[in-house]
Order: C-alpha cells, then sequence, then structure tokens
C-alpha cells in the first residue's frame, strides 16, 4: 500500500470517528444504558425533520473557493459538506455531544505523529 493510499485510509477513519463523536455514536468514559440517554420515541425527529429546505447563505469567494476544495478533496459536495458544518456547530451550542469533532481530529492527528 502507497504512503498516498495509507494518508487518504488514516484520513478517512479520522473523519468516520469525528463524524460518529459529533453525532454521540462515539462515546468515551463509562458505559451508559441507552434507554436513559436517547430521546424516547415521542421525542424522536420525525421523517419530516430531515426534509432538506433551502436556504441562501452568502460567502466570500474564498470561503466558496476553499468550501469547494474541501468538499472535493472528502469526497463529497459542497451542500453535503456545509451541512455537516452546520451540524457540526448546532451540536457544539447545544453540547450534543461527548467530546468535540475537532478535539477527536486534534487527539487522532496527534496519534498519527507517535505512530
Amino acid at each position: 500500500m502507497t504512503s498516498e493510499n495509507t494518508e487518504f485510509r488514516e484520513l478517512a477513519e479520522a473523519e468516520e470517528l469525528a463524524t460518529a463523536a459529533a453525532s454521540g455514536e462515539l462515546v468515551f468514559g463509562e458505559t451508559l444504558d441507552a434507554d436513559a440517554v436517547l430521546p424516547s420515541r415521542s421525542e424522536a425527529p420525525t421523517k419530516a425533520d430531515d426534509t432538506l429546505v433551502v436556504t441562501t447563505v452568502r460567502l466570500t469567494v474564498r470561503q466558496r473557493r476553499r468550501a469547494e476544495e474541501i468538499a472535493t478533496k472528502r469526497g463529497t459536495d459542497l451542500a453535503t459538506l456545509i451541512r455537516g458544518w452546520v451540524d457540526e456547530g448546532i451540536s457544539e451550542e447545544e453540547q450534543d455531544y461527548a467530546v468535540s469533532a475537532a478535539d477527536v481530529k486534534r487527539m487522532l492527528a496527534g496519534l498519527r505523529r507517535i505512530a
């Protein structure tokens, strides 16, 4: 396996861990009872809550270009990338996470240097 393939695999794994941490699927610490921490079915989001709506956001040319570069590098489209960033921001605001995605990324970057 080439170093480029290894680097890509490590990046993909880091992004997968960051996504899992941001969504609450990855929790560090003691084991919790899922029924005690997950919302009841009546509180769970409905399918209608996941309907996509058009939202206009104005970016600078630099922001747009950079975001497009990042989306291309990650193999996704700009809209999906921005939705992910919004989800991360909402989780940060609501403190709906065990650790922040940024913390996970820093931790993984440190592990790469050690290994």
